[in-house]
Parts: C-alpha cells; sequence; structure tokens
C-alpha cells in the first residue's frame, strides 16, 4: 500500500528539505500531515512573525485548498503536491520592492512548476495567464498568491501557493490532468519530495535573480520578463474574454504582458488595453485557434531532449 494513503506527508522530509535548499536561501520549510489551506497557514505566520526571507511549507493533504475568485478545489490525500513559499521581496540595496513588480512573483512560480515538468517528466508545459500551468490545454497546476501585512508594521510579505497534480489517475474533469497521465508510467514521475525541491530551487533562483534589480528585470527588455513571456501560452493568439457582470465573451488578441505582468489585449477596435487578474473570470482561446508559439517551443524542447537522449 501506498504509505501516503493513510499519513499523507509520509514521503515529504522536513530535514532532508531543509538541507537541500539551504544554498538556496530557505530560512525553514515545514511539512504538515494534513491543513486546510497551506496559503492561510502560511500567511498566519507572516502576520506574526513577520515575513522571512524565504520560507516554504507543504502538506500532504489540504482540505480546503481555493484558487483564484475563491473557487473551491480538492484533491486526495497524498497524490498532489501542495505548498506555500513566503517572502519578503527587497532590492539588492535593501528597499522593498517597488509595488508594481510583485504580482510577477506568481508567473515566477508558474515559470518555475513549467520548468520542472519539462525537465523532469518530459511534459510540454506552458503557462496559462495569470496562473495555470498546463499540458496539451490540461491544467496540471493551479498558483494563487496574496499580500500579507505583517502585525508589526514590517513590510508586506507575500504568500505563493501551488498545487501540482502528481499521481492522480482519474481526475472530475476532462480539462485537468496529472504528471503520472502525462507520462504514462509512475517510474517516470520524480517522488513529490524531489519535485518540491527542484521547483523551490528554481523559484528562489529567479527571486534572488529579480531582486537585484527588478526593474531592469521585468521592465521592458528585461531578461526575466522576456523569459516569463516565452513560457505564458496566453499570448500571440485570439482569446476570449469572460469579464465580470458579462453575459457573452468579449473577443480579443493577447499581446504582451504589462508592467505588473497585466495581460495586454487588442479588442476588435483597435485599442489595447491592459487586464489584471482580478479584471477577468476566464481567458480562454477563442475557438478554433491553433498552437501557440509558447507551446511550439515547448514540444520543440522536449523532442530535442528525447532526440539527444537517444544519441
Amino acid at each position: 500500500m501506498d504509505p501516503t494513503a493513510l499519513a499523507p506527508a509520509a514521503d515529504l522530509r522536513a530535514d532532508q528539505l531543509q538541507s537541500s535548499l539551504a544554498d538556496s536561501g530557505f530560512s525553514a520549510v515545514t511539512v504538515l500531515d494534513q491543513v486546510d489551506s497551506t496559503n492561510r497557514w502560511l500567511a498566519d505566520r507572516v502576520r506574526e512573525t513577520g515575513g522571512a526571507e524565504l520560507s516554504a511549507v507543504v502538506t500532504g493533504f489540504q482540505s480546503a485548498g481555493k484558487g483564484r475568485l475563491d473557487r473551491q478545489w480538492f484533491t486526495p490525500p497524498g497524490v498532489a503536491l501542495t505548498f506555500s513559499v513566503a517572502c519578503s521581496p527587497h532590492t539588492a540595496a535593501g528597499h522593498p520592492w517597488p509595488m508594481e513588480y510583485v504580482p510577477w512573483l506568481t508567473l515566477i512560480m508558474a515559470h518555475s512548476v513549467t520548468r520542472v515538468v519539462r525537465d523532469s517528466v518530459g511534459a510540454p508545459a506552458v503557462i496559462k495567464w495569470p496562473n495555470d500551468v498546463l499540458v496539451d490545454s490540461r491544467k496540471v497546476c493551479g498558483v494563487l498568491a496574496s499580500l500579507v501585512s505583517p502585525r508589526d508594521g514590517s513590510a508586506p510579505g507575500v504568500v505563493v501557493g501551488a498545487g501540482l497534480n502528481v499521481s492522480q489517475r482519474h481526475l472530475p474533469v476532462p480539462a485537468a490532468t496529472s504528471l503520472l497521465l502525462e507520462a504514462g508510467d509512475a517510474a517516470a514521475v520524480p517522488g513529490r519530495q524531489a519535485l518540491l525541491t527542484e521547483i523551490l530551487r528554481e523559484f528562489a533562483r529567479c527571486y534572488h535573480r529579480a531582486s537585484a534589480d527588478p526593474g531592469a528585470e521585468f521592465g521592458p527588455g528585461g531578461e526575466m520578463r522576456a523569459l516569463l513571456e516565452s513560457e505564458v501560452d496566453t499570448l500571440g493568439r485570439r482569446v476570449a474574454l469572460h469579464l465580470p457582470g458579462s453575459t457573452a465573451p468579449e473577443q480579443a488578441v493577447a499581446e504582451g504582458l504589462g508592467t505588473s505582468g497585466e495581460l495586454i489585449v487588442r479588442g476588435h477596435d483597435g485599442a489595447a488595453r491592459a487586464l489584471s487578474a482580478g479584471d477577468v473570470v476566464h481567458v480562454r482561446p477563442a475557438p478554433g485557434e491553433p498552437r501557440t508559439a509558447a507551446e511550439q517551443r515547448a514540444i520543440h524542447e522536449i523532442q530535442d531532449r528525447t532526440a539527444g537522449d537517444r544519441a
């Protein structure tokens, strides 16, 4: 029997995680057998004690997870990787990140998951703006971030959580998938501890790089901005925008990301506008749209790697 069936966090070891992530700047990594929400648990601690430079919590089972717009989601114990990271974004000069750059942390986490899914499973993962990771148009991971103000009045912290479907064989909706379903073989899917370690390492690498100079990295021509845009499958295609209070979707072309990671769209009237995550209910490909450049790049990357492995 899978040990996680009775003890959902049996495959996760806090001491090993802490040791593996110490050189990435993590001050603490907590393992919980189960919790209602890793984001809520970590936010409560940031609120009471202030934000650490980097800390994380992972659980074997999350009983009351929420996504964007308070959407509920549930996975059985032991089959998903559910975790949150807390950080207190400061520049190399010791100043808090300008607030307009903080929303990019959601996309940094989505990128970190995307990169590890590609590297570890060989699945062509891409980012769906603003906070999902997809494989072949099916959701494998969701990301949710929140700003937390410590009670001591110190600079706000940020908590970024993710839920990655790992070993589910059956999912409640056809628009979802798991690493096991994509790999087709349980032996080809790394364990949750290995996946988490690599995701957090990549998140920390991008976070520290961006913190050196957020304006340079996320501004026009910034390397971090270009990297994230290259993985966003939403860009370069016609999309159907489901807006709050609207009964019919509005079509537009998604052209790029704005200063704070907003989606820049151009409507039929030729006017461009920036949409934040809170401005939309859903952003979906318009009917009949082909694969985007981001998805094609992901597929070619996996094909090239597979060919290299066989050579």
